[in-house]
């Protein structure tokens, strides 16, 4: 019995001697597909239609983005992003999830397109983007006020 008490007393006094370590553990749990990536977009882009691939594609936008059927496609980095709207929010997807007839073509394929559709029609394409903007402009001095008072319909 005596020796059964010295075992334990031994024991307790290695475990109490002995130094603590500190277990850490770092755990990350995602649930669904990818974040939506943060993509600014201030404005409309405007789009050339191809007709050849059957879908229109952004000019002078920040990114490449492509309009096929309902969705925008944007890619940025190796990586393609789609989305209902043109500002956003963007979810990854995978080259397979993009309509056919745009997987169809590589990315400098598609710039290549857009590049010769533009520099063909440039002249209907500036005429037409600077009316827009001209229009936007418009719609902004109309919300401008004047001694606190809207100013009136025209």
């Amino acid at each position: 019995m005596k020796s059964k008490m010295l075992m334990l007393a031994g024991v307790a006094g290695m475990l109490m001697a002995s130094p603590s370590v500190n277990a850490l553990a770092d755990v990350n749990i995602r649930v669904g597909g990818a974040p939506a990536r943060a993509i600014v977009i201030d404005r409309p882009p405007a789009f050339i239609r191809l007709a050849a691939p059957g879908f229109s594609v952004s000019v002078g936008a920040p990114y490449d983005i492509v309009l096929a059927g309902n969705f925008y496609y944007l890619y940025d980095h190796g990586q393609w992003y789609r989305s209902a709207r043109y500002n956003g929010p963007w979810r990854s997807v995978r080259v397979r999830e993009l309509p056919p007839r745009v997987r169809r073509y590589r990315i400098d394929q598609i710039r290549r397109f857009r590049d010769n559709e533009y520099r063909r029609n440039r002249d209907r394409y500036d005429r037409r983007w600077r009316d827009e903007r001209r229009n936007d402009r418009w719609d902004d001095r109309r919300d401008d006020f004047r001694d606190g008072r809207p100013m009136p319909p025209r």
